[in-house]
């Protein structure tokens, strides 16, 4: 939790509410029948349009959070995709210090918006929870020594990439954390923290 404690105190509580929905006592958790899964998936499939929020910090408030207008579409009871995910905003916390840090950075900026296509599983149904596991994007980059392959790294199979849903105040939100950068098939030390991004659907 604590990769969350630069979100404001409304971004903060959704990420509650997204982890705290299964409780601390994974026994809240069990497998759900075909049924409740095609219960799940009848409640929260299509295209959904909403916001995503993302620390910005400037140089009078570092806990200030931005945010940017997009949509994700829920295809089947395991698959799950994000259009048009600003390559800038996985950019925003790779490191400003060393040169290829700040080259890195300004270099994936340019780059073009991408899906992020992600497999999910859903894991409870009163109110509905599944987990949320984000292929991470690839891209290319070109920096002063050459033409490099980059990939997005998103926590995984964790509880903090995660979405909700409550059928009765259809209150929909999800999450999903940003957690290396790979260069070349190499990870590295460019990302200098975790880094949440907090969805909420348009009502």
């Amino acid at each position: 939790m604590k990769a969350l404690k630069i979100f404001s105190v409304a971004c903060c509580m959704a990420a509650v509410c997204l982890t705290s929905c299964i409780g601390d006592d994974s026994s809240e958790v069990k497998n759900l029948t075909q049924g409740e899964i095609a219960t799940c998936l009848n409640a929260v499939r299509g295209t959904h349009l909403g916001k995503v929020y993302y620390s910005a910090p400037t140089q009078k408030d570092v806990n200030n959070v931005d945010s940017v207008e997009l949509s994700w579409t829920i295809s089947t009871d395991s698959t799950m995709t994000i259009h048009d995910f600003p390559a800038r905003l996985l950019a925003h916390n790779i490191d400003s210090v060393s040169t290829q840090g700040k080259e890195l950075r300004a270099a994936l900026q340019a780059c073009p918006d991408q899906d992020i296509d992600c497999y999910i599983g859903f894991m409870k149904i009163s109110p509905i929870y599944w987990l949320i596991n984000p292929k991470a994007p690839k891209y290319t980059v070109k920096l002063n020594d050459g033409e490099h392959k980059v990939q997005v790294a998103f926590y995984s199979t964790n509880t903090y990439s995660s979405g909700i849903y409550n059928t009765s105040t259809k209150e929909f939100s999800m999450e999903i954390i940003e957690g290396a950068i790979y260069m070349d098939d190499k990870l590295t030390s460019y990302l200098s923290k975790d880094t949440p991004f907090v969805f909420y659907r348009n009502k």
